[in-house]
């Protein structure tokens, strides 16, 4: 599969979804043990969201009492896992987790001006 634009068909239609390539560095800042093999840890993933768009348009006040640091921290957890359930939804290990998580999307998606 080429990263960038995927193409789709739907209901006959030739459409052209975007893919956003990001980019994760984690490093151990403090408190590494001297059994830690390696402090650094680099992934690439595509989603089809742009993430730093959600983090900026439903970060700061969207989640409650989250401040915007937890609320991106959040948001960045929250799409790399649905990625993972997604891509191995046949994978024994997520199967009684997914059900748990689509609803629980479903109220993450809820627009907290309708309650």
């Amino acid at each position: 599969m080429e990263w960038g634009n995927v193409r789709l068909i739907l209901n006959g239609v030739l459409s052209m979804k975007k893919e956003h390539l990001y980019r994760i560095t984690l490093e151990q800042l403090d408190g590494a043990s001297p059994e830690t093999v390696s402090s650094r840890l680099q992934l690439d993933f595509s989603n089809h969201d742009d993430i730093f768009g959600i983090i900026d348009r439903e970060g700061p006040g969207r989640f409650g009492s989250l401040s915007a640091h937890d609320a991106a921290l959040f948001i960045v957890g929250l799409k790399l896992l649905g990625k993972v359930l997604m891509e191995n939804r046949k994978n024994e290990l997520f199967s009684a987790f997914s059900t748990h998580f689509v609803d629980f999307m479903k109220k993450v998606k809820e627009d907290p001006s309708e309650k």
